[in-house]
């Protein structure tokens, strides 16, 4: 009996559906030179202003500019805006939870695998995925940082600092 893999026919190059995929995508549309204008100015912008003026997370500010979307500038405010709501909304949470789980280690552990249940269930039952997906973002990239052995003011700093990027 031969199996599916053996009765397939042999493709003379392994990486066509690859080759395709890349034509598929790279294709040329009406706008497409506009779009890719306008991503490159925003995450340029974004790494001088970073770079110039040394704000923390600077990574990270490069991956927002290049993920929000560039379609059309109402579709970037509408990203824009929901990834604001959605920091703000993680800070608060983050904060708000440091308050109460900071001393106790045990308390905190059960906060971060709370955090991180919600942060997943969020990006499944949430209609707005971006929304979730920031919200989620923000809570995984300030968790370390509340872990660190410095002051409280610190660990506030740095919270606003990524809210703030």
């Amino acid at each position: 009996m031969a199996t599916l893999e053996q009765s397939l026919p042999e493709s003379p190059q392994p990486l066509a559906w690859f080759e395709e995929f890349l034509k598929e995508d790279l294709a040329p549309y009406p706008g497409r030179v506009a779009l890719v204008v306008r991503m490159v100015i925003a995450a340029t912008l974004v790494m001088l202003i970073t770079t110039t003026f040394r704000i923390p997370y600077g990574a990270y500010d490069a991956i927002y500019a290049l993920t929000i979307s560039h379609e059309s500038p109402q579709a970037t405010v509408n990203t824009a805006r929901t990834t604001v709501i959605a920091f703000i909304l993680g800070a608060g949470y983050v904060l708000l939870g440091a308050l109460f789980f900071l001393d106790d280690p045990k308390l905190r552990l059960l906060w971060v695998i709370g955090s991180l249940f919600i942060s997943f269930y969020a990006l499944s039952a949430m209609t707005n995925y971006g929304g979730a997906a920031r919200f989620g973002y923000l809570i995984i990239i300030i968790t370390p940082l509340w872990d660190r052995h410095i002051p409280a003011e610190l660990k506030v700093e740095g919270t606003l600092w990524a809210v703030g990027g």
